[in-house]
């Protein structure tokens, strides 16, 4: 029994080892075979399992001026980007890693003092509701996208939603976005929040077909968030760091309007660029406006990449294709940095010497458009130049807390006599509240419950709220009932108690909507300085407190003890241009003036005021610095130069001068008798000067020019009209449009950034003919045509571009050339009658005459609005002789054209260095020598 015991051990034992030598051969077997026999095609299978594609951004190219001072170049900064290079079971698990990574980085990012991107067109409103922040086309282009469709017109029904794709509201995009299907956010994040995580991750799933793609979080991040980021890349999976270069500029004051900003590429840019074959990716910087947009294709550096095999755990192993990224083209700029700078600070001089010259202090002063200095009070509040938010603050100083303790008071009491006053005639009621009674319908129209355009059909309602002869409350009650106020919301109609009741709940609307309304704080702020509550003193402490100009050791405390007052205080601050005219927005707060090579259409300077920092709108774009210029009443964003269009007054007299000539209307020697009033058409406009009882006497076309008589001028432009002795006004304005095209005045300039579109007047030709009626140009187009007048018949095509240089030190090409072309069509005596004409305006001229170089000009005064100062304008050119400069000045609400001159005249002196440059540049108010409303030419 023992030994069969034994014998079956051994047996068993010895199948195991059978079996255990069987197994182990096989695996032998088996490691041979992937050692030896596949171990390259293993080996490379686990090492070299992704190909990935890197993109290296070329540089944009540098801007110059024409002496190659640099104005916009390249900076190095360090970018925070992210890349979806993880492995996950399934989309939750992925959703869920990504949010997570995602958010971190933005408490990191945010918490040492940066800010992430932000490019989903939606945005937090004041309700912390979201908002669509693009409409129209890029709004369907959008929600397109966010759906999944290629067209715009596949936007349909979506039956899983429950609504319309292409009428979808914001909040409906950010709940759709945030869905399991989506990005599975939960809803534990709402807000700015939960919108900076959805724009992340929108912009991470364009790059879904491109999966290790990187995606920016962050631009621009100081060395302490890059620190930290770098630190924390273990909790953070495919957060990197990387380089990137950002725009800078360089005097951007002087040059935004010219060299505009660069930002992201846009959906629609990029499809623009990949429509015409040009390789953009979207991360790239394209220019946004100015001369970064006009010369993007020049400016714009190669992309460069690399293509290589990754292991499983990110490392290169193989490199497939490398290509350099390259530099873009270096331009220069036609203008000269110095004279534009110059131009900037002349012009900023002038108009705060104009607004010295007109401000009064006391209301009663305010005939003759001068400006009270209660207007100058209320205007640094108007356009935010004292900020009225933080005067309710817990850190508030103890001026601002005085003020606004005082301003709640006076606001509750206000308010109290509205909701009485609603129930009073409006012709009864004090002009203050009759104020708040058009504010409250202001605000009833915005939040869309009364309707203007239905009201003025209203019938009798509508006229007596007109005749002033029915309050408030009755025309907000028959509104109700007759449709113009719209009852949304409010208890189904029918009866008079339902009416009461709907009538009820709109002035509690109203009453709430006030308290919280800050257009209603700055009304009233306006009503308490006019009415003397609050003082120039507590205005003048304010602007110490906040720091918006700095005391000089005893400013606060002479204001508090009655040293100074206000009034002097205010003045010393704009002379000295602490308070600049741009602060203010008074008129006049925008200027523009152009200079011109006569000789070739260069531009040199192309100067408005005011201007802007464009490096806060370059690269990632300042969001609040944005909203504050759209805000600012002076308009900084607007180009002046080449945007503001005026009616070009007596400067347009010269091209009559031409048509009359050249259409022998006239001779050089034909005297006209001024009489004063033109009665050959009704209503029968007046020369100029004929309101001081004089006229001009019989005169000569040159002395015509000289004196800019009217009546001259009314006698060509009707004669123009004659059709076989018969007045017909279509024909002189057809002969004066004409005349007008010959100097390009139907076209743009040909200046490379964006130009309003130029407008020739098509009636009236007897006061179209002295530059009235509906001319309207830019300063570009006045100085191209003063160019045609200085070089007497070229028409040069203005550019800003003077050269092109590949790399730093590559090869130069000149700009393309324009079409340029002669003035044949007018008869060659013309161009010397008008020559002698406008070098006798600058004879007349006490400023120009004392000049030590003969020049030409013609002044130009344009009103547009009786109310407001008229605007300023001057055409001229220098030397006399042998034109070297010609030059457009517009000072728009300028009152006199004398003031356009003066600041012409300062331009010349600099230019030609007839004047040294500290006596011309002295940082401090130029008044001018006339300071009224007047038309003198």
């Amino acid at each position: 029994m023992i030994q069969m015991i034994r014998y079956l051990v051994k047996k068993r034992i010895c199948l195991f080892c059978i079996v255990l030598l069987a197994m182990f051969l096989i695996l032998l077997r088996r490691f041979f075979s992937l050692q030896i026999l596949n171990g390259a095609y293993y080996r490379q299978a686990f090492q070299s399992q992704v190909e990935r594609e890197e993109i290296y951004h070329g540089s944009r190219g540098n801007i110059y001026d024409r002496n190659g001072n640099q104005l916009a170049y390249n900076d190095l900064a360090y970018s925070v980007t992210i890349e979806d290079s993880g492995a996950y079971e399934n989309r939750r698990t992925r959703n869920e890693t990504l949010n997570r990574t995602i958010r971190q980085s933005i408490l990191l990012i945010e918490g040492n003092g940066d800010s992430v991107l932000q490019r989903l067109p939606i945005a937090v409103s004041g309700s912390q509701e979201y908002e669509f922040t693009v409409e129209g086309n890029r709004l369907l282009r959008f929600l397109a996208d966010v759906y999944g469709h290629a067209r715009v017109e596949d936007l349909a029904y979506n039956g899983r939603l429950g609504y319309e794709e292409g009428e979808a509201t914001a909040e409906q995009v950010i709940a759709y976005l945030c869905s399991d299907p989506m990005y599975g956010i939960s809803d534990e994040l709402s807000g700015e929040d939960l919108l900076k995580l959805v724009s992340i991750r929108y912009d991470m799933a364009d790059n879904q077909y491109q999966r290790y793609r990187k995606t920016n979080l962050a631009e621009n991040v100081s060395l302490k968030t890059m620190t930290a980021v770098l630190e924390n890349q273990a909790e953070l999976p495919g957060v990197d760091i990387s380089e990137q270069t950002i725009r800078r500029y360089t005097d951007s004051l002087y040059f935004a309007h010219i060299l505009g900003y660069t930002g992201p590429v846009s959906e629609e840019e990029l499809a623009s660029f990949q429509s015409r074959g040009i390789l953009y990716d979207r991360n790239d910087i394209v220019g946004k406006a100015g001369m970064e947009q006009a010369m993007e294709e020049e400016l714009h550096g190669r992309n460069g990449g690399q293509r290589f095999y990754v292991d499983n755990v990110g490392r290169v192993t193989e490199v497939l294709e490398t290509e350099a990224a390259s530099t873009g083209r270096n331009v220069y700029l036609t203008i000269d940095r110095d004279l534009q700078k110059a131009v900037y600070c002349l012009l900023e001089q002038k108009l705060a010497g104009i607004l010295l010259a007109n401000i009064v202090p006391s209301q009663e002063d305010s005939s003759n458009l001068n400006i009270p200095v209660q207007d100058v009070y209320y205007a640094l509040i108007s356009n935010h130049v004292i900020d009225i938010e933080r005067l309710g603050r817990d850190d508030a100083g103890m001026e601002e807390r005085n003020l606004f303790r005082m301003f709640e008071e006076h606001k509750s009491e206000y308010l109290d006599r509205l909701g009485g006053g609603m129930e009073l005639p409006y012709g009864s009621l004090e002009e203050d509240m009759q104020e708040g009674m058009d504010y409250i319908l202001e605000l009833l129209a915005r939040m869309e419950i009364y309707k203007r355009d239905e009201a003025d059909r209203a019938g009798e309602t509508y006229r007596q709220w007109q005749e002033q002869e029915i309050s408030l409350k009755e025309f907000l009650q028959n509104g109700i009932a007759q449709g113009f106020i719209n009852a949304h919301g409010f208890p189904e109609e029918g009866s008079y108690s339902m009416l009461e009741e709907n009538l009820r709940q709109l002035e509690a609307m109203i009453l709430t909507g006030l308290q919280e309304d800050e257009d209603f704080d700055r009304l009233l702020y306006r009503l308490l300085i006019h009415r003397g509550v609050i003082t120039g003193e507590q205005i003048c402490r304010i602007l110490l407190e906040q720091g918006v100009v700095a005391d000089t050791g005893n400013d606060h405390e002479n204001l508090g003890n009655g040293t100074d007052n206000a009034y002097r205080f205010i003045r010393e601050k704009i002379q000295n241009l602490e308070i600049t005219p741009a602060q203010l927005a008074l008129d006049p707060s925008t200027a523009s003036s152009v200079v011109v090579d006569p000789n070739t259409g260069e531009v040199l300077a192309s100067v408005t005021y005011p201007g802007y920092d464009n490096n806060r709108l370059a690269n990632t774009m300042d969001g609040d610095y944005y909203n504050q210029l759209l805000n600012d009443a002076s308009l900084p964003l607007y180009n002046n130069a080449t945007q503001q269009r005026t009616a070009p007054g007596s400067t347009f007299k010269p091209i009559t001068v031409a048509a009359g000539l050249t259409e022998q209307i006239i001779t050089p020697d034909r005297l006209i008798e001024d009489q004063g009033i033109f009665e050959l058409v009704t209503p029968s406009p007046r020369c100029w000067i004929y309101p001081s009882g004089a006229t001009h006497g019989a005169i000569n076309v040159v002395e015509a020019i000289r004196d800019s008589c009217n009546y001259f001028f009314y006698t060509l432009g009707y004669e123009l009209s004659l059709d076989n002795g018969i007045y017909q006004e279509s024909k002189g304005t057809e002969v004066i449009a004409r005349y007008g095209e010959m100097f390009g005045l139907n076209e743009n300039s040909g200046i490379e950034i964006s130009e309003s579109a130029p407008q020739i007047a098509d009636e009236f030709p007897v006061t179209a003919s002295i530059g009235q009626s509906n001319h309207n140009y830019t300063t570009t187009q006045l100085a191209r045509y003063a160019a045609a007048l200085a070089n007497k018949g070229t028409l040069y095509q203005l550019t800003l571009i003077q050269r092109i240089q590949e790399g730093a030190e590559g090869a130069i090409r000149p700009a393309a050339p324009k079409e340029n072309r002669t003035l044949d069509e007018i008869v060659p005596s013309a161009w010397d009658t008008i020559a002698e004409g406008m070098e006798l305006v600058a004879g007349n001229n006490r400023i120009l005459r004392e000049l030590p170089m003969a020049v030409a000009g013609k002044t130009g005064t344009a009103q547009q609005n009786r109310t407001r100062p008229n605007h300023a304008l001057f055409i001229g050119y220098a030397p006399y002789e042998q034109p070297e400069i010609a030059v457009a000045t517009r000072i728009a609400y300028g009152y006199s054209s004398s003031n356009a001159v003066e600041v012409t005249s300062d331009i010349f002196k600099y230019y030609f260095g007839l004047e040294d440059e500290e006596q011309l540049l002295t940082g401090r108010a130029e008044v001018p020598e006339n300071s009224g409303n007047s038309f003198t030419d």
